[in-house]
């Protein structure tokens, strides 16, 4: 992992970084002085010279107060920060999310982005608020610890100095296997995520098949996996540290009592012995220290590999291009080729003139490639060969939100938020008047049960519209699309849910709402093929029938 590529990520946090890291740098001094502030306590306590002392303590337990002091300071500092760190990465990473071509989110598990946006996240600000900003006073704190220890007596520090080095590879053998663990946690994390959003989503037809065991049994196996990889990993990171903490212990503690004899020839002072004791065990928090950097290193190395690769990924580009005051709409297909990849083609050469002002109707089985054709004009794809052109310029030219924004669309699966029945209508749109949205709603034929609604428009209507029967939430997508008054609609299967009258009505009163705009209505339904001035049949990608 580069170190430039993590210290990017901390630039807009430099200078509550750099106040974090002067509080840690004036409190490892603090601890390098400590012991032989007690040391020298010990020596004239133990000599009983009264004369002096109380200085000594007083200064020992300021710098006992001041090293809390700045302990907590730099705490509630890093917490801050990393809060900070949090919030910002995960709105930068879900603005790119948004940014990114729908086509993106075809070959990727909804899950694999949500641990993007959590637990990588997490990682990437916990790695840089706490163990970078950490490495220069551990490093500090050993190297001091052992210059002090040499300066006290350099027989007993050599054999510790030279210690270290074979620390570091012990450290680097042992987690030597975190990555892959690692990667594989994150793995079992996303597919347990996506398995329960699918699986939610879809529970009416989990209910109707009585599959509820199977499924349950199917999250429980990722659960246990992740549970079984994460205490891997946890014994690694836990177990590792303390044991290195104990083996430099247990080397120092051997050390000075094989020193014991000048101990008791007095080539060796007490007071000396008790500074060089408290150094051997200052000396242990960063040998442990240091080796927990390393396997915490390897996790957020992926990590952070993963938070850059999806940044990477280009976004759409919303400012440039033509930005038409006026159109007519006409939509042309040119010659227009397109294969999902790893698919063979869905659109061969098609080639297609919808009229300004008229409404073209779409048929087909499914798989015939009604829907793909449509994705083109949102540029949701583009096209492999051809061209898509709106009045005459290719929609390539054109400013994508300008684009989008002439266009309202009508799924067959109906896309609805948690929030009221008017938040769903005026999505969007901040200058809709009340009479624009009860007269869409009223094209539309949701008027009615809005108003037999608890709250009417102020329903909460929950997430998906849970609370809406199927027609219900399909009136409300499509008084969602004529609120925006676009010249261009595309209407997919927008009579699917609604009964047979229901679907008489809406074609008598749709004749008036549709009047004058570039319809693409895709639709099996006889009664809506009624509005249509043209009808087009698909078969395998190409036109069979005008």
């Amino acid at each position: 992992m580069k170190l430039r590529r993590v210290l990017r990520l901390g630039v807009p946090y430099r200078v509550g970084l750099a106040t974090a890291l002067l509080f840690q740098l004036i409190e490892t001094g603090a601890a390098l002085v400590i012991p032989w502030v007690a040391g020298q306590l010990a020596g004239g306590l133990l000599n009983r010279t009264d004369f002096g002392i109380a200085p000594v303590v007083l200064g020992l337990i300021g710098l006992i107060a001041l090293r809390t002091a700045l302990r907590i300071a730099g705490g509630i500092t890093i917490l801050t920060i990393a809060e900070r760190m949090l919030a910002d990465l995960r709105t930068r990473l879900y603005e790119h999310f948004q940014s990114l071509p729908v086509r993106y989110f075809h070959t990727r598990r909804p899950g694999d982005q949500m641990a993007v946006l959590t637990r990588d996240v997490d990682n990437i600000a916990g790695y840089l608020t706490g163990d970078m900003v950490a490495v220069l006073p551990t490093v500090l704190t050993l190297v001091g610890a052992l210059v002090l220890m040499l300066r006290l007596d350099p027989a007993l520090a050599w054999p510790l100095a030279l210690a270290v080095p074979v620390f570091v590879l012990v450290a680097k053998l042992a987690y030597r296997s975190v990555r892959g663990l690692s990667r594989d946690q994150r793995g079992t994390y996303g597919a347990a995520i996506s398995l329960a959003e699918e699986n939610l989503a879809i529970l009416p037809a989990i209910k109707t098949f009585s599959q509820e065991a199977r499924e349950a049994a199917r999250y429980a196996g990722l659960v246990h996996r992740l549970k079984g990889l994460s205490i891997r990993l946890g014994c690694m990171h836990v177990a590792t540290g303390p044991s290195l903490r104990f083996i430099a212990a247990a080397a120092v503690i051997t050390v000075l009592w094989l020193s014991s004899v000048r101990v008791q020839s007095g080539d060796l002072p007490v007071g000396e012995l008790v500074s060089l004791l408290l150094y051997a065990g200052l000396l242990t928090e960063p040998v442990s220290g240091l080796a927990s950097l390393w396997g915490r290193t390897e996790t957020v190395r992926g990590a952070l590999e993963r938070f850059e690769a999806v940044l990477d990924e280009p976004a759409e580009d919303l400012t440039s291009g033509l930005r038409p005051e006026t159109i007519t709409g006409e939509i042309r297909f040119d010659t227009v080729s397109f294969a999902h990849a790893g698919r063979k083609g869905t659109l061969d050469a098609v080639s297609l003139t919808v009229p300004a002002g008229r409404v073209l109707a779409l048929t087909g089985e499914n798989g015939a490639g009604k829907s793909t054709l449509v994705d083109m004009i949102l540029r949701f794809n583009d096209p492999d060969s051809g061209r898509v052109l709106l009045d005459g310029t290719d929609i390539q030219e054109l400013n994508l939100a300008a684009l989008r924004g002439l266009i309202g669309v009508v799924p067959q699966q109906t896309l609805l938020f948690d929030g009221t029945v008017r938040d769903n209508i005026v999505f969007g749109r901040n200058d809709v008047t009340e009479d624009s949205l009860m007269g869409a709603a009223r094209l539309a034929r949701a008027d009615q049960f809005i108003r037999e609604l608890p709250d009417g428009l102020d329903t909460m209507i929950g997430s998906r519209g849970v609370r809406l029967s199927g027609g219900q939430r399909q009136r409300i997508a499509l008084a969602r699309a004529l609120v925006k008054d676009p010249p261009i609609l595309i209407l997919d299967e927008p009579t699917a849910m609604f009964d047979p009258e229901g679907e008489a009505a809406f074609v008598n009163s749709a004749r008036d709402a549709l009047a004058g705009r570039t319809v693409i209505l895709i639709t099996h339904r006889p009664a809506s093929l009624a509005l249509a001035d043209q009808t087009v049949r698909l078969a395998e990608g190409r036109i069979v029938q005008v």
